[in-house]
């Protein structure tokens, strides 16, 4: 009878154990709420999107021209001002590409575009207009030729986010750093020879992968004032800051939907590219 009972009230307390981890909201969600303000519109607003842009992407501020430049899934580059106004688009050739990020380098003004499923990095000149170079990033990691596997029946689902950090020390004048959405799910730097080539195509490889792991990294951004990585998990609502190490500094849960790009201007003001539609605009509170 003792027993019956000692194993009744450890399986008691094994159902209540569950439960609490199951249901308790540090379990589900963080605990921060990330501080901003609607602007716009009481309660609600800060959409500036004014050309309706099929599923963007990515987004960054361009540091010389104080613009946004926004990438879409169906391959389009658009520069538009910071309240929305449209200033340009591009489709960038041969077309039907599936862009998912853009990264500005604040020394040169030169854009970076990730092609997804490809895995390419692509250099475009917004003065020019036109793709300059390309950098095919190579799969292979440690040994692993196929560490980013690439899937051949299926769509592949592979880089989805991509951030420039810039160092004046470094031959390359810094390297990117890049969220892959499966296969494996991961957050890399990778070195990428903007400045050692002058060949049209030359490779790109991966230098580490940060211990930091995050289920589908689908939107990212340096801050160099923190010297910190913002990265967004779209599934979740998730932003996380992270050292460039890989440590996670602060969770946030985000606000938004579908959040496939992030980046702040130079007063502070954040902008959200949903892949579902919309470009948010909003006040920092932090």
């Amino acid at each position: 009878m003792k027993i019956r009972l000692l194993c009744l009230n450890i399986l008691i307390l094994a159902v209540v154990f569950l439960w609490h981890n199951s249901c308790s909201p540090e379990a589900q969600s963080p605990s921060i709420a990330f501080p901003y303000l609607w602007l716009d519109e009481p309660g609600f607003g800060g959409d500036i999107d004014q050309q309706d842009i099929i599923e963007p992407s990515g987004i960054c501020f361009h540091p010389f021209r104080k613009t946004l430049f926004v990438v879409s899934d169906e391959g389009e580059l658009f520069e538009i001002e910071t309240d929305g106004t449209p200033v340009s688009s591009i489709v960038i050739p041969p077309g039907g590409l599936d862009l998912e990020d853009v990264t500005v380098h604040p020394r040169t003004g030169l854009l970076y575009l990730i092609v997804e499923g490809d895995d390419i990095i692509l250099e475009f000149d917004p003065d020019k207009k036109a793709v300059t170079r390309m950098f095919p990033v190579n799969r292979e990691y440690q040994g692993d030729p196929n560490f980013l596997q690439k899937q051949e029946d299926d769509y592949d689902n592979g880089i989805e986010s991509l951030t420039f950090v810039p160092d004046e020390d470094h031959p390359e004048s810094g390297t990117f750093y890049m969220g892959n959405q499966l296969d494996p799910s991961c957050i890399m730097e990778v070195l990428v020879p903007i400045q050692s080539s002058q060949v049209e195509t030359a490779e790109a490889r991966i230098l580490r992968v940060l211990p930091f792991e995050m289920k589908d990294p689908a939107a990212m951004y340096y801050d160099p004032k923190r010297n910190l990585l913002y990265v967004v998990n779209d599934s979740d609502n998730i932003l996380v800051e992270l050292t460039l190490d890989g440590k996670m500094i602060k969770e946030y849960a985000f606000l938004g939907n579908d959040q496939e790009g992030i980046t702040w201007d130079e007063e502070g003001f954040l902008y959200i590219a949903q892949d579902s539609g919309g470009i948010i605009h909003v006040k920092d509170l932090r």
